[in-house]
Formats: C-alpha cells, sequence, structure tokens
C-alpha cells in the first residue's frame, strides 16, 4: 500500500527555548499536522520543532499562526516518503518503569525475567513512557497499589492505552478507558490486543467522559488523566461526578507551575490533593474526595 502523501512545517531555532514559550509555540503549529515533534539540537544549543500532516498548509496560515513569536522563518515542504515506523524505531530502546518493561514490536521476547512486558506502538497516539508525565503517572499507580485495591479503574485520554494497561495489571480488573481521537482509539486497540489484554480492557470514543459507556459505568474508584492542564481545568466537574467516594484521580499533563490552577480548579469542586509527583518540569497531582465540601454545597 502507498504510503499518503506528508506535509512537514518545521522551524529550527538557533536557542533551546524557555519552556512556556516552547509549549506556546508547539500549540501554534498543531493545527497544521495531526503529528508533532520537538527536540533539541546542537547538543542542547538549538531546537528543532516539527509538525506533520496529509494536507498542505497554507503559508499565509502558517505565517499567521506565527505571527506572535517575530523572527521565525518555518519551512514548509514534502516529507520524503519513508517507512516512518521503522525509522521511528531505530534508537528507540526499551524502558524499565517499576516492574513494567515497556517495549515496541522490535524488541518482542526480549524481556528479561521478572518483569511484565508491554509493548506499546505509539502510531499517531500519545503514551510510550519516556515523558516525564507517562512515567510520573505510572509511579503515582505504584504508590497506590502499596495502600489501595481498586475495583472500577477509569483511563480519560487513553493515547496508547499505557496507563490503562497498568492498572488492569496492578489492580487485576477490567478497565475503562476513553479518547476523543479516534486514531488514538484505533492505536490503544491495537495495542491491548498484542498485550493479551483487548477483553480486559474496554476502549471507547470519548470526549472526556460523555461517551455513555464511561457514563454508565461510574462511580469510579480510580481516575487516570494525562491529559492538559486546560483540559483537566476544564473536565473538573465531571470528574468530581465520576470519582467515587473513596477514589483516587491521577491527573498529569501539566507543568509544575500550573499546579496552582489544576488544584484550584479540583477544589471548587469538592476534590483535594492527597499527594504530588514532580518530575523536572512536570507534575502528576493525585486528588481525593474533601472531607467537608466547597462553600455553598452540601
Amino acid at each position: 500500500m502507498k504510503n499518503p502523501k506528508l506535509y512537514a512545517v518545521s522551524l529550527d531555532l538557533a536557542f533551546k527555548p524557555e519552556e512556556s514559550w516552547r509549549l506556546a509555540l508547539e500549540e501554534a503549529l498543531e493545527p497544521f499536522g495531526a503529528a508533532l515533534v520537538s527536540f533539541e539540537t546542537d547538543g542542547g544549543k538549538g531546537w528543532h520543532m516539527e509538525v506533520i500532516g496529509e494536507e498542505k498548509p497554507s503559508a499565509a496560515a502558517v505565517k499567521a499562526a506565527l505571527k506572535p513569536f517575530a523572527g521565525l522563518t518555518p519551512v514548509i515542504a514534502p516529507v520524503p516518503d519513508k517507512d516512518w515506523l521503522a525509522e521511528s524505531r531505530k534508537g528507540l530502546a526499551p524502558l524499565k518503569m517499576g516492574p513494567f518493561f515497556v517495549h515496541g514490536e522490535h524488541d518482542r521476547g526480549k524481556a528479561p525475567k521478572n518483569v511484565i512486558p508491554l509493548e506499546i506502538d505509539a502510531g499517531m497516539a500519545f503514551g510510550t513512557g519516556r515523558h516525564e508525565t507517562t512515567s510520573g503517572c505510572v509511579k503515582a499507580l505504584l504508590r497506590l497499589a502499596k495502600s489501595h485495591k481498586f475495583k472500577r479503574p477509569l483511563d480519560i485520554g487513553t493515547g496508547t492505552g499505557i496507563l490503562a494497561f497498568a492498572a488492569w495489571h496492578l489492580f487485576k480488573v477490567p478497565v475503562t478507558a476513553g479518547d476523543n481521537d479516534k486514531d488514538a482509539v484505533r492505536v490503544a486497540r491495537e495495542n491491548a490486543a498484542i498485550n493479551g489484554l483487548r477483553k480486559a480492557i474496554r476502549i471507547v470514543t470519548s470526549d472526556g467522559y460523555r461517551a455513555k459507556a464511561i457514563r454508565a459505568g461510574g462511580p469510579y474508584d480510580l481516575v487516570t488523566a494525562n491529559i492538559l492542564a486546560n483540559p483537566l481545568i476544564s473536565l473538573a466537574p465531571d470528574l468530581a461526578r465520576h470519582l467515587a467516594r473513596n477514589g483516587r484521580a491521577v491527573l498529569s499533563g501539566l507543568l509544575v507551575a500550573q499546579e496552582k490552577d489544576v488544584i484550584a480548579a479540583h477544589r471548587a469542586v469538592g476534590l483535594e490533593l492527597d499527594f504530588r509527583i514532580r518530575q523536572n518540569d512536570w507534575s502528576v497531582l493525585v486528588l481525593k474526595k474533601a472531607a467537608r465540601p466547597p462553600a455553598g454545597k452540601k
């Protein structure tokens, strides 16, 4: 099957941008493609950013989107026809996260003894375990597993499905997972089948908690959501409605600098901080129902 024609909008910076500036720039580029990469170059002195999609972006639209970032010169060009799956696998070594051995298809059968292998091929979805938010969520789940026996987990914004798979292995109960991106749902289902979890993990297309399967399945005593700060804030009332009284919510995808806003939004709907995990600039917040309801609510 012939690969579809792809186009890229790329930027090469002669400096390493500040975190907030970089995130804003990534957000400006995201609408022009389906996959975005962003990484250091020149030994940490520079930065490369690229978004790839099937439609050629309008140069005028790209220029307008980058207007707040003065002095940038984006390059819009066709992407060379390559086996991108094979390219992405080069140098992608297996990853050890607690008891989990996360690897791609190219390392199948190479897991050492006494680990739980998880084969994760991301495709167009987020969550290979290599980002601080994913590994931080796994650390939070491992900590919770020492004192809790969850019976009804839910993963919002499941991406590759990695957190749902980790929850199943830790608690050995059926897991519901949802994502608003159909490509992510497809990838997560494929990964579930590869890992022998097709019947254990129910994966649905859902914008937050809106899918009937998610609304009908609650309340949940464990909710994981590794998305972004703004969606977490928007979904706070839904989380409060769907979280069981003694449940825990593991939230990430936010920077340490965004903790205050995310916690405040959840405190307003009756949730409070249980504990947090910080890894570099990123944060994982574990929330629970507050002992007392917020002012004005009973």
